[in-house]
């Protein structure tokens, strides 16, 4: 497998590509910690910056079409079955921003037999920036440690390619793709939407899946005392502790 087997081309034309950049720039003005799912901060040279929002659907009616519309569509194709979207998340790497070490996603989504995620460029994502790195190389869930990430020799044994994006390219993550991103080492931000999906015979719905993850982030938190952004440890830099809304957004 190399990038031009999962890197689907101007996936989103101009105008979509304007639309959800419009999308992205209002929910990172949301306050940090307002968004009851998660609207998450990191440590940046240059101050604390806006790193993830997690279910951006559930506030924002343009990016939910999209993820219903144009990318289920995309995540269809490569599951070549009807699927139903549980998650999506934005991701934004600022210069300086972090990046993530090596993982699968199942492992995230205790559950799901199959998934999909769609990873669709904002920005033109370039390896300065942190774009994404894709393994072709397991069929297979592999040994995690104490994080959930691929453990450190299992990563060396790997082969790893580069996915550099335009902005509207997409990328397709199957669950089992181990994959990671560098630090944003450029001078301009690398943003990304990422929305996952389950094959709808599965029955995995958005309710169970947040649910469950509010659950398992709290459990794990408590297990090891490390502030998490993801049910996994993968986030590899410093998070802004906050404290979480309760039963509403606070933006809404």
């Amino acid at each position: 497998m190399n990038a031009t087997d999962v890197v689907r081309t101007a996936l989103l034309d101009s105008t979509q590509v304007d639309a959800l950049r419009a999308g992205a720039d209002e929910v990172e003005a949301w306050p940090t910690g307002s968004h009851v799912w998660g609207h998450y901060a990191e440590h940046t040279p240059d101050g604390p910056r806006i790193c993830r929002t997690e279910n951006v659907s559930a506030c924002h009616p343009g990016i939910a079409a999209l993820v219903a519309g144009t990318l289920a569509d995309c995540a269809a194709e490569a599951l070549g079955e009807p699927v139903v979207a549980f998650k999506d998340k934005l991701n934004y790497k600022q210069p300086g921003g972090a990046g993530f070490s090596p993982h699968q996603d199942k492992v995230a989504y205790p559950g799901v037999d199959r998934v999909m995620s769609i990873l669709v460029a904002i920005d033109d994502c370039r390896v300065e920036s942190g774009c994404l790195w894709l393994s072709g190389d397991a069929r297979d869930v592999l040994p995690v440690d104490d994080r959930g990430v691929v453990r450190a020799d299992v990563t060396a044994a790997l082969a790893w390619f580069p996915v550099e994006l335009a902005s509207g390219d997409a990328v397709w993550i199957d669950g089992l793709a181990p994959h990671y991103s560098e630090r944003n080492r450029g001078d301009v931000a690398r943003r990304v939407l990422v929305a996952s999906y389950a094959p709808a015979g599965e029955r995995y719905s958005r309710a169970h899946y947040y649910a469950q993850r509010a659950d398992r982030m709290r459990q794990e938190t408590e297990r090891d005392g490390r502030f998490r952004i993801s049910t996994l440890a993968d986030f590899d830099g410093a998070e802004v502790a906050t404290d979480a809304p309760t039963g509403h957004c606070t933006h809404a």
